[in-house]
């Protein structure tokens, strides 16, 4: 399909980590029914600063993100984001992942009290036509390590430990699945990323639900 006719999705984010995840998810990642990403849709990143909403369900912090990206941008648009939540809780942390490691940094996993602890790696995009808001959930079950592996700090990809059938894998966090040359970046992304599988269940959503031309909405 010419790009002409590919579905073009803005995605809100100045992550160069969610734009490098992205970029792979685009060019090999397949839908359901196995037709290349890459040949129904183009995302087009708009680095818009957009305050966080603190809540610890991430579907209503980035229901409100999105919102307030759209009246911004006034076109349809989607935001993104992902947190652990530890096993015995509903969402917690969740929506608070991230400031709770900006705060604590390496102390994270003392400081909860979570080493070895099982949790689930929840993502949500949430995506904004003017007219509703839907959400799309996914997830990556693992555990929490003992303290951050790895060098690429991307949050907490340093001492969540995903689920997997490869026992060369086992036990290590998402930045050295990334960091090993067997695996890398693309083989996170497709394969093991919450990030992934919510965004897959968004572009099947909007497979079937082609906007027409778009007009300007408010959000009620």
């Amino acid at each position: 399909m010419s790009a002409a006719r590919r579905q073009t999705i803005v995605y809100v984010t100045s992550s160069p980590f969610k734009q490098a995840e992205i970029e792979i998810l685009q060019e090999h990642a397949v839908l359901s029914d196995g037709t290349p990403v890459r040949d129904l849709f183009q995302f087009e990143i708009r680095p818009v600063p957009i305050k966080e909403v603190l809540e610890v369900d991430i579907r209503e912090m980035v229901r409100a993100e999105v919102a307030k990206a759209y009246e911004q941008l006034k076109v349809p648009c989607i935001v993104e984001h992902a947190g652990l939540t530890f096993d015995g809780y509903d969402w917690y942390p969740g929506g608070l992942t991230k400031p709770m490691w900006d705060t604590l940094g390496i102390k994270f996993v003392s400081e909860t009290g979570s080493e070895g602890r099982r949790a689930i790696a929840r993502a949500v995009v949430a995506y904004c036509d003017g007219k509703q808001i839907r959400a799309f959930v996914g997830e990556t079950r693992g555990c929490i390590t003992a303290e951050p592996r790895g060098t690429r700090e991307f949050y907490w990809d340093t001492v969540f430990s995903p689920d997997v059938d490869d026992e060369k894998l086992k036990g290590k966090t998402y930045a050295e699945i990334v960091e090993d040359s067997n695996y890398g970046l693309k083989f996170k992304v497709l394969q093991l990323s919450q990030s992934t599988r919510a965004m897959l269940e968004f572009l099947e959503f909007r497979k079937l639900n082609r906007p027409a031309l778009w007009l300007a909405y408010s959000v009620i």
